[in-house]
């Protein structure tokens, strides 16, 4: 019998923790020159306090064919000390981090000086960017930065990397029949188009070691229209593939900028992956975490309880409550005050709107009506 709860001990992905509920990896953009600083040290301290299981931390940039914004966590050698001090930390509340690593591709949101790299020629449909596609070459470098990145992360202290293949980032247009019209091994079909992901697998586990959790963000679709893109079929075709191929655990997601459905939708939605989750879980060994609409414990204990699924997790309500997960502890089981109204997600850096003053409110409503503009 299935007796899964959500506060107690477990090992997800091949990571002990001390609860099945974890903070989903979100781009806060409050970084100094790509390090991390003391508002981000708070913000994360903030989460320990309030008892999170796992925290996912990025996204981190680190490719040369990347363009890096100051504001955005970049991993070299530079960083490490910082971020070290950042785990320590983070380990004496017993809460465990992992680090998302990630390439942007054209999915960019200020024009490229330079080339913006995909999978192959397209127009970005989300920025309007045109892509160049990578060489084989340039892809078997890139592959080598993703183990260089995971390396740093290791000696960084983070217990394990996430790779980020979902919302139209890079790892996902080349998983996607719409962007990737290669024809080397890098494309052509599905198990061709997920090959960098083994790869980019294949090398971290080469260079940290076998024990060294991966673990990857997938989209269950990526609701583009007239079915194209990365669809549910697809989608389990990947996972499984990338299971047997040694991922450690897949964090379902779905959606990107150009779909009909971004990836955090308006509050009439709930556990809006849950049924692609629970497919997922029949198919492979790795371990599945759903996110997405996640606002309520009672949904919580249903889903550990009544499924195989081994873990959430949750961005936007911790950025309303970063203590959410102890206030469920401590006995308030009422609903997380977050409204899904995706004005939090801001250049200037990610905040809850109701945080901002009356000024920076109206600054932000252009990008909040987008977001909204896709549920």
């Amino acid at each position: 019998m299935n007796t899964k709860k959500p506060f107690e001990t477990a090992v997800v992905g091949g990571i002990e923790v001390k609860n099945r509920i974890f903070r989903s990896a979100t781009g806060e953009a409050f970084a100094t020159e790509g390090k991390t600083n003391q508002v981000i040290y708070d913000m994360y301290e903030k989460l320990c306090q309030g008892k999170i299981g796992l925290i996912s931390m990025g996204y981190f940039s680190f490719s040369k064919t990347d363009h890096k914004s100051g504001n955005v966590l970049q991993f070299n050698t530079d960083a490490v000390t910082s971020l070290k001090n950042l785990t320590d930390m983070v380990h004496q509340y017993d809460t465990k981090i992992i680090a998302q690593l990630n390439h942007a591709s054209t999915q960019l949101f200020v024009p490229p000086e330079g080339h913006a790299y995909g999978p192959s020629g397209y127009i970005d449909p989300a920025s309007t960017i045109p892509s160049t596609p990578f060489s084989t070459e340039q892809i078997h470098n890139l592959i080598k930065e993703f183990g260089e990145a995971a390396s740093l992360a290791k000696s960084s202290g983070f217990d394990g990397v996430q790779l980020h293949a979902a919302h139209g980032y890079l790892l996902s247009k080349f998983l996607s029949p719409t962007f990737n019209k290669r024809t080397d091994e890098y494309g052509g079909d599905t198990q061709k188009n997920m090959q960098i992901v083994v790869d980019i697998l294949n090398e971290i586990k080469t260079i940290c070691g076998n024990d060294y959790p991966v673990w990857i963000k997938l989209n269950s679709s990526d609701f583009e229209l007239e079915g194209k893109g990365l669809t549910e079929d697809l989608f389990l075709e990947t996972a499984e593939a990338l299971s047997e191929k040694g991922i450690d655990a897949i964090e379902v997601s779905g959606g990107t900028l150009s779909g009909f459905h971004v990836f955090s939708r308006s509050i009439k939605h709930v556990a809006y992956h849950l049924e692609s989750a629970k497919k997922l879980t029949d198919k492979l060994k790795a371990s599945v975490i759903l996110v997405g609409g996640i606002r309520e414990i009672d949904t919580i204990d249903a889903i550990l309880s009544e499924t195989k699924i081994d873990a959430v997790s949750l961005s936007r309500s911790l950025i309303r409550e970063p203590n959410l997960v102890k206030r469920w502890m401590d006995g308030d089981r009422s609903k997380a005050k977050c409204v899904a109204c995706n004005g939090c997600f801001n250049f200037s850096g990610v905040r809850c709107f109701f945080d901002l003053t009356k000024a920076e409110q109206e600054e932000q409503r252009p990008m909040m009506k987008m977001m909204q503009s896709k549920n």
